[in-house]
């Protein structure tokens, strides 16, 4: 393939040279000695912005050294003030005790102006300080001149938890008379709080018998050089430890007592007297605590523990209720199912026994159905039934009393829904030894559940006659004949958390998404064909609620003669906010044969 393009003739170098002079000639005719180039002389513009740049970047960089050098260097070189803080770094809670703020300007330069705060925990209380603060525990101290110091001692006392670590903070703002800004010094004193002031015993029996009194006893004493105030001793006993009586006496509900004051050296000792039920058994671990209270906080000083040792008596017995011995949960309408089962353990006939069950509550009346329970041969007065002389006990020989007692299917005003049953054996005679001994079994305690009740009703006629569902009625074959489902919820005792009620649809039933709610939602899953009304939570005011849906039916010539099924057995399930326990109930299958629908009697099996 040939180029279009024409070959260039060569120049010659006469051409060339002709070239480059009518380039480079200047005005006076000549060409410029190419071989050496000269630099041309800057502008002054030029020389007077670089000069100003220069000067400025030295400025700059002597005033920054020189801030490092007086800030860093010569001032912080030379310590202006040295601060510390005076007093014992481990401190016994309830116990006086001072600490001694001192200060020193160290440098060469007076203070012009120096302003102390003290940073105290909650648990410090102070008696007094010198000189007194401002406010808020700040001093303004003023000028101090080179050389010069001073001191602020503050008095108080540590209200703190044994063992624990207290912080005292204190922090220094300051001004060098020949500095403009402020600066801080800051000092921190830890002390730990290892003892108390207020000394701790308790003592009593390392064995008991059930059933015997016993005694313990609590002392309580301020070792300390001070009055201590507001002093509590609270007290942890089994709860298979019945208390009989306290000196000083306990306020009714109170696990505590309350001491205003304890002088210097004072001892107080309370006195506890009680017995071991029969159910007891074992080491029993029985403590104590006393503490400081201060704006309703409480602060533990010493704890004591004790334990004793219960042995088995000549006679034990024990309560069942519905398989337990333990406190529970029962339903309204159920029947609580008692046994008092005791044994003579000696080697010895016991003779001359009694029992007492009592029933009690501080909510309202017991809801026991007395006209139907059965006593089991005992003497009922009231909420009370005791059984007297009864038969010999021969040795290493059981009996038992078998009672029922059925409760109320709901509740009246002023009727308690929790009570407690208490029960007492007393035993007078062993062979040939008459000692009256009482035993007691710890209370069982009843909490009832809420007083849910849940219906499932299909209905065509509204409760006054008009019609809800639409189509032939009796259904008909070929034919569509919906119908309306009514899911009712009653309560009112206790509130219901995570309450569902579901349902399942027939494969020939039809869902037609028709539905409504007084609280929740209903929802319906096509592919498990479930129906679930969801209530997150029903308030016992509300009393009632209630949820419908409407389903149809299209029967065919196999369901002659028979009721249609609409939908599976109705479950319920919820949470009784109060109790905790889980509450379930089962409703029976709907049919097309409505009982609840008095205008659709007799209309509910299939026709042709």
């Amino acid at each position: 393939m040939s180029s279009s393009r024409k070959p260039q003739k060569r120049r010659s170098s006469r051409e060339i040279r002709k070239q480059l002079r009518s380039i480079y000639e200047g005005i006076d005719g000549k060409v410029p000695d190419l071989t050496k180039l000269d630099r041309r002389d800057r502008s002054k513009l030029t020389r007077v912005l670089l000069t100003v740049v220069g000067l400025l970047a030295v400025l700059s960089a002597v005033a920054w050294v020189g801030f490092f050098l007086f800030t860093q260097g010569l001032f912080q070189g030379n310590e202006t003030m040295n601060i510390e803080i005076e007093g014992p770094e481990e401190a016994k809670s309830g116990e006086e005790v001072s600490y001694t703020l001192r200060y020193e300007n160290v440098g060469d330069v007076p203070v012009a102006s120096l302003v102390a705060k003290l940073n105290i925990p909650s648990t410090f209380h102070v008696y007094s300080t010198v000189p007194e603060p401002d406010e808020s525990l700040e001093w303004t101290i003023g000028s101090l001149s080179a050389g010069s110091d001073g001191a602020i001692t503050i008095t108080g006392v540590f209200l703190a938890d044994v063992p624990s670590s207290q912080r005292l903070q204190t922090l220094f703002t300051y001004k060098p008379a020949n500095f403009s800004s402020d600066f801080q010094e800051i000092v921190t004193q830890t002390v730990e709080i290892e003892d108390s002031v207020v000394a701790l015993s308790f003592v009593g029996p390392e064995k008991a018998l059930a059933g015997d009194t016993s005694e313990y006893v609590i002392n309580i004493q301020n070792s300390g050089t001070d009055p201590v105030y507001n002093v509590r001793v609270t007290s942890s006993f089994p709860e298979d430890f019945t208390l009989a009586n306290a000196e000083p006496a306990l306020e009714e509900g109170e696990t505590y007592w309350f001491v205003d004051s304890l002088e210097p050296g004072e001892l107080k000792a309370i006195s506890i007297n009680g017995s071991f039920t029969s159910t007891a058994s074992g080491e029993q671990n029985l403590s104590v605590a006393v503490s400081f209270v201060e704006n309703d906080e409480v602060y533990t000083q010493r704890t004591e523990e004790l334990m004793t040792d219960v042995l088995g008596g000549s006679l034990s017995f024990s309560v069942i209720v519905n398989g337990s011995n333990q406190s529970q949960t029962a339903n309204l309408g159920e029947t609580l199912r008692l046994s008092l089962d005791y044994a003579n353990n000696s080697k010895e006939t016991a003779q001359d026994m009694s029992f007492t069950l009592s029933l009690f509550s501080d909510r309202g009346t017991i809801p026991v159905d007395w006209s139907r329970a059965n006593v089991g041969g005992g003497t009922r007065v009231g909420n009370e039934i005791s059984w007297e002389n009864l038969k010999a006990l021969d040795p290493e020989s059981s009996a038992v009393i078998d009672l029922s007692l059925p409760l109320y299917s709901s509740l009246d005003e002023g009727e308690a829904d929790q009570f407690a049953i208490e029960t007492v054996l007393t035993l007078n005679k062993v062979g040939t030894v008459t000692s009256t001994r009482t035993l007691e079994v710890t209370p069982i305690v009843i909490t009832l559940n809420s007083d849910t009740s849940v219906s499932a009703q299909a209905r065509y006629y509204a409760e006054n006659g008009s019609s809800i569902g639409s189509g032939p009625i009796p259904p008909q074959v070929g034919e569509t004949t919906t119908y309306r489902t009514y899911w009712n919820l009653s309560n009112s005792l206790h509130t219901l958390e995570n309450v569902k009620m579901s349902a399942t649809l027939p494969q020939d039933v039809t869902w037609l998404e028709n539905t409504d709610t007084d609280i929740g939602t209903i929802s319906y899953n096509p592919t498990t064909r479930q129906i679930t009304w969801s209530v997150p939570k029903l308030l016992a005011e509300l009393n009632h609620a209630g949820a419908w849906f409407e389903i149809a039916i299209n029967p065919d010539s196999g369901d002659v003669g028979h009721f249609v099924k609409l939908t599976s057995a109705t479950s319920f399930e919820g949470r009784d906010a109060s109790t905790g326990d889980n509450l379930n109930q089962s409703l029976t299958e709907l049919t097309t044969e409505l009982p609840e629908d008095e205008y659709a009697t007799g209309q509910g099996v299939v026709i042709e």
